[in-house]
């Protein structure tokens, strides 16, 4: 089987990641405003997560194949996505009715820990993209721990299988550094290493099958976002509160301490919708073209657009009222409303509404050979 690691050149890629590290490394030399972090950030996070959350191979030279980068993906149903806030919500106000009556150290050593464990094999997933690319995948074929554990308690009956080759063992290696980094120093680069890898997994792992459930999703959260921040100060509380690598930091003034930050809700769940756009435009045009690099991306386009739109409008409101915002407030309608008037003008509304993310295989007799 040849595979096609990306329907986009790989330095498109890089190119966003080593723009994610600039930002870093001159927010950490000099004063940089926040509107850039923020902006830079996010967009980029969205970005990669998007191109990372699956991949195109032929098979047999004959076949087309989609498929989820990650084994672990998810798939939303319609009640999931009516579900998700109500979740979200309940989630929100027991951590915030903890942090009432529980001392504040013994909830961030509990939530800290928690991150951390997971955190470190979302960090070592990232560490893992560069790593295969420059030793072309030949570690990932060294097993290293294969085995399987039985869990056997009254209340947990549980078949674990550890099957780790070389390369992720390496890249697990090389995520402890982040990790200890963080754990002793609660570096804010320390924190958006998580905050990045968190984001970019959660777009990679959470799938949308189709349009109609993502638009519950989104307006659900939309409300959910609004009611929170507007209504209550529960969810200022806890972002402050919470120390855990949960929300990216951006500090842009050094002297007085001052620093601005999102929620990875923030780029996870337009994330997933911009995926879910990009994904519409790879099903569509896989029957098009056999050179995967001429795919063109029309839908995923105008919604990773409308993100763009999104973030910007929600700092500028931020700035001019002095006070924080909601962010999905801004991006539900920024990625909702785009792909629904490219549908409009395409004529192709319906054929939106009706499309089912699949993971076919397209065979070479249905593809027409479109020129670079």
């Amino acid at each position: 089987m040849t595979t096609v690691k990306s329907i986009i050149r790989p330095q498109r890629v890089i190119c966003a990641s080593l723009l994610i590290i600039i930002v870093h490394v001159a927010a950490s030399l000099m004063n940089t405003p926040a509107s850039v972090q923020l902006i830079l950030n996010s967009v980029t996070c969205v970005y990669i997560g998007c191109f990372l959350t699956f991949r195109v191979e032929r098979k047999h030279n004959e076949e087309f194949h989609k498929r989820t980068q990650s084994e672990d993906a998810e798939t939303m149903t319609s009640k999931d996505a009516f579900q998700f806030p109500l979740y979200g919500s309940l989630v929100l106000g027991t951590i915030y009715v903890l942090y009432k009556f529980v001392p504040k150290e013994y909830l961030s050593f509990i939530f800290t820990s928690h991150f951390m464990f997971i955190g470190i094999f979302c960090v070592g997933a990232i560490f893992e993209i560069p790593f295969s690319a420059v030793f072309q995948d030949k570690y990932e074929k060294v097993s290293v721990i294969k085995r399987k554990i039985n869990i056997n308690l009254p209340l947990l009956k549980k078949e674990i299988d550890l099957d780790f080759n070389l390369q992720q063992i390496i890249c697990l290696t090389l995520a402890l550094v982040p990790t200890a980094s963080y754990i002793l120093t609660r570096n804010w680069i320390s924190n958006n290493i998580f905050g990045i890898a968190f984001s970019v997994i959660g777009i990679n792992n959470l799938v949308l099958p189709n349009f109609k459930v993502g638009y519950i999703l989104m307006w659900g959260l939309f409300f959910y976002d609004i009611f929170w921040v507007y209504g209550t100060d529960v969810m200022l509380t806890v972002a402050k509160s919470f120390d855990a690598p949960i929300k990216l930091i951006f500090p842009f003034n050094w002297e007085e301490k001052k620093e601005s930050m999102l929620g990875l809700g923030d780029i996870v769940i337009p994330g997933v919708f911009v995926a879910l756009a990009l994904k519409y435009d790879i099903d569509q045009q896989l029957k098009k073209a056999i050179n995967i690099h001429t795919v063109k991306t029309p839908y995923f386009n105008w919604c990773f657009g409308g993100y763009i739109a999104g973030i910007i409008t929600t700092f500028i409101v931020m700035v001019v009222f002095n006070h924080p915002q909601p962010a999905l407030l801004f991006l539900v309608p920024g990625c909702t409303i785009s792909v629904l008037i490219k549908a409009l003008i395409d004529g192709k509304l319906k054929e939106l509404f009706l499309y089912e993310e699949s993971e076919k295989g397209i065979s070479q007799s249905e593809v027409v050979k479109v020129e670079k």
